[in-house]
């Protein structure tokens, strides 16, 4: 019997005795009353139990495959593949990249070197320091076209950006072509990656190279350039001398940066010295190499000794320069260039030639890609590494040739500059 029968048995019993004796009739009907009460409130209590426990059930199970179906945000990694894709470049195709790009010319024109820092990894107080003073020859940017293909980091780009140069006073426009690895922030937004980009990272920018249409590209803008320059007269002028503009203005505001008691001792302790007649005896050059006013490779270029020219030496120094005779004034020239041919008791000596030799003096190549010789188009510096962070080995000089060992896809040149591989933007190479 359930719950409901035993109640109306209760009732039937209790409804008997209270009918036989009239004067419970009235606690009868009274405690009646209440009993019906309370068990209405027990099953509305129970039946609203029931349906609160049924749509919690299902809620709960509907947010289980919900969060099981969206992954967490955090638990999205950023894959790698080296993998090099045979696609077709494409132009101005993502916004990020085109404001990115934008943002980065914008910064070169108006010499914001705050935005600049902030667009790319790794920039050094020179290199921002030259984006500042090249503002003030540059009114802008023309013509920037974007081309790109896919990086090998999730959500990155390689990107092959074609400009045209505006400067102050010159009418014909300069095309130029630069190489940014854009890479992705934790946030999703790009940054251009240099500093940071690894041997692998440049290697597949590299294999870029090969495919037709970046070919082709570099081709393109390597022609428009010369006949730029073959064209106006003007703009070959200011290009030849801007770098030794922009060399000295920069040399002088890092001179200014640097504290008083930090000033080269180097370039002035030659002067100081008496010459060491003892030692005077004569050399020839093994190969073309620089005179300069000091022993050091940012001392000024006072002049070249051909392959094979005898000079005077007075002094083999230790740290790898000698001072010489030339055009009747004191200079000096790496030692590791010069061999003895004789001394003052015209005692016939040899010197071990060095192991690797000195750039010889040939006509500039035109093919960049090929490996051969580059002529620096604007005095430059040489980095260990392909990076403008990276340690500086010494500075190479408008007019001067070196082997070039590779062209990097990263915008930089591989070459062999005193005897030691280094590194110079291939903007200013050519």
């Amino acid at each position: 019997m359930g719950f409901m029968g035993k109640v109306a048995e209760l009732f039937g019993v209790l409804g008997q005795k209270l009918r036989s004796e009239k004067k419970f009739a009235a606690v009868f009907y009274g405690v009646l009353a209440a009993i019906v009460v309370l068990i209405i409130v027990l099953v509305a209590v129970a039946c609203g139990k029931e349906e609160e426990a049924a749509p919690e059930s299902g809620e709960s199970q509907q947010e289980i495959v919900t969060d099981q179906d969206a992954p967490a945000s955090d638990e999205i990694e950023m894959t790698v593949d080296y993998t090099v894709p045979d696609v077709a470049l494409e132009e101005n195709a993502y916004a990020d990249v085109n404001d990115l790009v934008g943002k980065y010319f914008n910064a070169m024109t108006n010499g914001d070197t705050t935005t600049y820092a902030s667009l790319e990894d790794g920039t050094e107080e020179e290199e921002l320091i030259k984006i500042e003073k090249e503002s003030a020859y540059i009114d802008e940017f023309d013509n920037i076209k974007i081309y790109t293909k896919p990086g090998p980091m999730t959500g990155s780009h390689v990107a092959f950006v074609y400009y045209e140069i505006k400067f102050t006073g010159i009418n014909t426009l300069a095309p130029g072509l630069t190489t940014l690895y854009l890479c992705p922030k934790e946030d999703g937004s790009l940054y251009i990656c240099e500093a940071g980009m690894t041997e692998q990272d440049a290697e597949y920018i590299k294999a870029f190279m090969s495919q037709s249409d970046v070919a082709d590209l570099f081709a393109m803008v390597e022609t428009k350039y010369a006949e730029a320059l073959d064209a106006d007269p003007a703009l070959m002028e200011f290009m030849n001398n801007l770098s030794a503009k922009l060399d000295a203005e920069v040399s002088a505001a890092m001179a200014q940066s640097q504290p008083e008691e930090e000033t080269s001792q180097e370039q002035e302790q030659p002067q100081e010295q008496e010459q060491p007649q003892s030692v005077e005896e004569l050399v020839k050059a093994t190969d073309t190499v620089n005179v300069r006013a000091s022993d050091s490779e940012n001392a000024d270029r006072i002049g070249r000794v051909a392959q094979g020219e005898t000079i005077t030496r007075y002094e083999k120094k230790e740290n790898g320069w000698s001072r010489v005779s030339y055009d009747g004034n004191e200079g000096y020239i790496k030692s590791e260039y010069l061999e003895v041919v004789e001394t003052a008791d015209n005692s016939t000596q040899e010197e071990t030639a060095p192991e690797e030799e000195e750039e010889e003096e040939e006509a500039p190549t035109t093919d960049l890609t090929a490996k051969g010789k580059v002529t620096i188009k604007e005095t430059v510096n040489v980095r260990k590494s392909a990076s403008t962070s990276a340690d500086k080995l010494g500075v190479a000089y408008k007019g001067e040739h070196y082997d070039l060992i590779m062209e990097q896809a990263d915008g930089w040149c591989k070459i062999k500059f005193n005897g030691e591989t280094g590194y110079v933007k291939t903007e200013f190479v050519e």
